[in-house]
């Protein structure tokens, strides 16, 4: 279970940096302050319905070794017809 857990992010890993290469993130993060404090630029990871979601998909990349923190930040975007959370990976 744990190899394919492993997988499964180094694939999410691998699509966000093709996806997010080219588009450039204006979200307002708050996050844990020794996050903040240690890289104040955090890496927009991925968009998610769910807080549950997005606390999993954060988990198993800090859990794989790629990440040291991760956030997940609840924002309402004009032109959405619905709130996302956000996840932001720190190093």
């Amino acid at each position: 279970m744990r190899r394919v857990r492993t997988v499964v992010a180094l694939a999410f890993v691998g699509a966000a940096l093709l996806v997010g290469a080219g588009v450039p993130s204006q979200a307002a993060v708050s996050g844990d302050r020794r996050a903040v404090a240690d890289n104040p630029s955090p890496y927009p990871f991925g968009s998610y319905y769910t807080l549950d979601a997005c606390r999993y998909y954060g988990e198993s990349l800090v859990a794989g070794g790629a990440w040291r923190y991760y956030n997940c930040v609840y924002e309402w975007r004009s032109g959405q017809p619905q709130g996302y959370y956000y996840l932001y990976m720190y190093n």
